[in-house]
C-alpha cells in the first residue's frame, strides 16, 4: 500500500497574506494587557520578580518579559519610576 499522498494546490488559488499578531489573540499595542498590569501593580508594591512569579504562578523569566514591557509602554526609567508612573495615574505626567 503507497502512502497517501499530499494535496497539491490548486493551480488558481491565491495565496493570502498571513494576519498580523497571533491568531485569536488580542493586541494590547500601547495599552498594557490585564496580565502587565497585575505585574505593574505587584512591582510598584515593591514585589521582586521572583515574588511576582511565584503569586501568578509564572516563570521568574516570564516576568522579566512583563516587567520590561510595562517599562517601555509606560516610559518608565526602571521600577521606581514605574510606581511613581502608576501613582500619577492615567494621562498625568509623573512627579
Amino acid at each position: 500500500m503507497s502512502p497517501p499522498s499530499q494535496p497539491q494546490p490548486r493551480p488558481d488559488a491565491v495565496a493570502l497574506p498571513c494576519p498580523q499578531g497571533r491568531p485569536g489573540r488580542p493586541s494590547y499595542g500601547i495599552q498594557l494587557s490585564p496580565r502587565e498590569r497585575q505585574v505593574a501593580e505587584l512591582v510598584a508594591a515593591g514585589c521582586s520578580n521572583r515574588a511576582i512569579a511565584e503569586l501568578l504562578c509564572l516563570s521568574p523569566r516570564t516576568v522579566e518579559q512583563h516587567v520590561a514591557r510595562v517599562l517601555r509602554k509606560l516610559g518608565a526609567p526602571n521600577r521606581h519610576g514605574l510606581a511613581e508612573v502608576l501613582a500619577a495615574g492615567p494621562g498625568e505626567p509623573a512627579p
